[in-house]
């Protein structure tokens, strides 16, 4: 997944440009709200890149779903990597196509004796 950032090109110009490649994703972010989920994530992630990604993905979350970034890092922070990669899988997964899922590496498959018995 590449992105580049370009910062800001002047004192009046607060926004912070995010390219993404991979999703073909563009957004002009507020640089605080970038610095602030960048820097939370730098500091629990592994590697910049991770954090880069997530910092994407969840400026990419905002602008589908109209949240605020700042709440739905609020919600993120003080979870384990675990809960954290699982948040965002949940977000990613209900906003793409219900044929693959992230986080999932394999679909539970019912018991077709004991689903045929199920009666709605």
């Amino acid at each position: 997944m590449a992105q580049i950032i370009d910062g800001p090109q002047s004192q009046l110009d607060t926004t912070v440009r995010v390219f993404d490649s991979f999703y073909n994703y563009e957004a002009s972010i507020d640089a605080n709200e970038y610095e602030i989920v960048s820097s939370y994530f730098k500091s629990v992630c592994a590697t910049t890149s991770i954090a880069n990604n997530f910092t994407t993905m969840l400026f990419r979350i905002v602008s589908i779903t109209g949240q605020d970034a700042m709440t739905l890092l609020d919600n993120i922070q003080g979870t384990t990597k675990l809960e954290t990669t699982a948040m965002m899988a949940y977000y990613l997964n209900s906003l793409k196509s219900k044929t693959t899922l992230y986080g999932v590496s394999v679909v539970p498959a019912p018991n077709e004796t004991v689903q045929r018995n199920i009666v709605t």
